[in-house]
């Protein structure tokens, strides 16, 4: 269920009630309104408001984003999800999850991937959580760290980058996928050197078995991007856990020493394997679920130029 509002110039809401109506909107609400600029100027706009399901918003500011009419610089739009919508449609067709718009997915995985003090600080602190678990080997304190970790919407950014051909949002998914793993990696080298202790965690996969189940939870993870009932935490859980303990483990065990029998090549061989296969498979499912980017590169583009 979204709740949309667009702001186009004054004259021009018609023409966006029209992109409504066309992809099976029921009934949409226009009103006039004063809009206020920073330079003191005020111009008169339409707002448009429009209830409807989840597949049909999608298709809807998809559609306006790529019209001949709209020009990012004159129009905005907002989109909500509300808790319940009594529209013009039973529930059956009202609550029906997919596919989320591709601006709320865009814009999400935007979010959860830029460098902030905040996500810093809570990637070293649930991964020093992690690795002190699994010197430890107690499994509530590695399930305790892993629920903080947001590991997987960075390759989730990644292949989104690559599905809407947006090279910006790319760059920033590797980078945040980049300076997590370091600070997962220094998180168990600070752990290793307080506690002294060996790693009594060796619960590894084979790069075999790592390839099918990055693969699949990385189906899992494109799946429940898209989609408003998709439990995005739960599926995140299951990414961390998967790849987290191996630059985790790479920490600990530059401080401890590695011992004869550690399968550290193959344990960064499967930790490559892992990252690239869940990027890909998420990426192709976006692809599938039809995750469309024209109209947000051309949004992203005036915006650059403008700037």
């Amino acid at each position: 269920m979204r709740l949309i509002t667009v702001k186009a110039p004054a004259g021009e809401g018609k023409d966006v009630v029209e992109e409504a109506l066309e992809v099976g909107v029921s009934h949409v609400s226009v009103y006039q309104a004063k809009e206020y600029l920073s330079d003191s100027k005020e111009r008169m706009q339409d707002v448009v408001e429009v209830a409807t399901s989840t597949p049909k918003a999608k298709q809807f500011i998809e559609n306006l984003m790529q019209s001949s009419f709209y020009d990012p610089d004159t129009y905005t739009f907002t989109i909500r999800h509300p808790e319940s919508l009594f529209g013009s449609e039973p529930p059956e067709k009202e609550t029906y999850p997919i596919t989320r718009p591709t601006t709320d997915v865009y814009e999400e995985l935007w979010q959860f991937t830029k460098i902030t003090i905040s996500l810093v600080g809570r990637v070293f602190l649930s991964s020093a959580l992690l690795a002190y678990g699994m010197v430890k080997d107690m499994l509530p304190l590695i399930i305790a760290g892993l629920l903080f970790l947001p590991y997987h919407h960075h390759m989730l950014a990644t292949g989104l980058g690559v599905v809407l051909k947006e090279w910006r949002l790319l760059r920033q998914g590797l980078l945040a996928l980049l300076v997590t793993t370091v600070m997962i990696f220094l998180a168990g080298v600070c752990v290793a050197l307080f506690t002294k202790a060996p790693v009594g965690w060796e619960e590894f996969g084979t790069p075999v078995s790592g390839f099918f189940l990055a693969s699949a939870i990385g189906i899992a993870a494109g799946l429940a991007a898209v989609d408003d009932a998709g439990r995005r935490e739960l599926i995140g859980l299951a990414a961390t856990a998967h790849i987290t303990v191996y630059p985790a483990w790479f920490g600990l065990k530059i401080i401890s020493g590695f011992d004869e029998g550690d399968k550290w090549t193959e344990h960064l061989l499967t930790f490559c394997i892992n990252v690239t296969s869940l990027t890909v498979a998420a990426g192709i499912t976006l692809a599938l679920m039809r995750m469309k980017g024209e109209g947000i590169r051309r949004f992203v583009s005036r915006m650059s130029h403008n700037g």
